[in-house]
């Protein structure tokens, strides 16, 4: 299934400081290209998780109830120019002061939001409530705008969440960042050790000391990710190391990190990277030696 995609463009909404708002769903991996922005963007990630790399720069991890600012002219893909399963709301826009007459900033105001954004570097930033509140409603006004783009109101709205989007992201730049709970550091590490086997969410309970529904809630809500849904994608990185650096069959490979079969193994493989683990394998060199474009000037 491809990426279900919606934009909605500044010029369409009467605000100029926009380059686009997006909406981006995707039920199985889809490829993105290298690719810039003339403006900051930001990625504010609902649930899922997935992974940006940057042209001379490490790749960054991002989960749900997450955001990452993306530099002007900062060229950028999905890792290993896939996406894995995720909802995505994306805002580009320009940083040239006349852009933003429209809007309640004031010069002061556009200072202190390029200067957060400037110090929001490469690392993801988690949601507070007003964002993850903000998030939905922009997604779903966003999505809603080309069925009736002549609405007196849809404009207005789209207007107003945007610009609170901004501020409270700025805010939420500015407070100094939380570890996870030890809880989901715990689970987390009790998944990578198990792995290969064949674990369930019960003797994760019996592990951490809480109740299913209380796991569920937590981990999903500091993860993005339901525990199983954890485990899969960890299972098929450490799958995606072995094709890349030995010569097991593809039925061993699945059997070795925690597959129930191969034909299982291949078809999960497919909905977290979008190929399967045969063409993995066949472009593994390929993708290693790729060089990606040079930085827009």
């Amino acid at each position: 299934m491809k990426a279900d995609a919606v934009y909605v463009f500044g010029r369409q909404i009467e605000l100029p400081m926009l380059i686009h708002v997006s909406r981006v769903r995707s039920h199985v991996a889809s490829r993105v290209t290298w690719h810039s922005h003339k403006g900051y963007e930001i990625v504010y990630l609902l649930e899922g998780a997935t992974a940006y790399e940057f042209a001379g720069r490490k790749p960054v991890e991002l989960h749900g109830g997450q955001f990452l600012v993306v530099p002007p002219n900062q060229v950028h893909r999905g890792l290993s120019d896939m996406r894995s399963p995720c909802t995505i709301c994306g805002l580009a826009f320009k940083t040239r002061p006349a852009g933003w007459k429209s809007t309640t900033f004031t010069m002061q105001n556009l200072r202190s939001l390029r200067q957060a954004l400037e110090l929001a570097g490469f690392h993801p930033h988690p949601f507070n409530a007003a964002i993850r509140w903000l998030v939905r409603r922009l997604m779903d006004e966003t999505c809603g705008f080309p069925s009736h783009p002549h609405r007196v109101e849809a404009g207005l709205v789209l207007r107003a969440l945007i610009c609170c989007m901004l501020v409270e992201s700025m805010r939420q730049i500015l407070v100094p960042p939380t570890e996870p709970k030890l809880f989901v550091s715990a689970a987390i590490g009790y998944l990578r050790q198990h792995l290969h086997e064949q674990i369930t969410i019960n003797d994760l309970v019996r592990f951490v000391g809480f109740g299913r529904a209380r796991i569920f809630d937590i981990f999903k809500a500091q993860t993005g990710l339901t525990p199983n849904d954890y485990l899969q994608r960890l299972r098929v990185e450490k799958a995606q190391e072995q094709l890349r650096s030995t010569n097991h069959s593809i039925t061993d490979i699945g059997l070795s990190t925690g597959f129930s079969s191969g034909q299982y193994f291949s078809t999960v493989f497919a909905r977290y990277t979008g190929v399967s683990p045969t063409e993995f394998r066949q472009g593994a060199k390929a993708r290693r030696l790729s060089i990606p474009p040079p930085a827009a000037g």
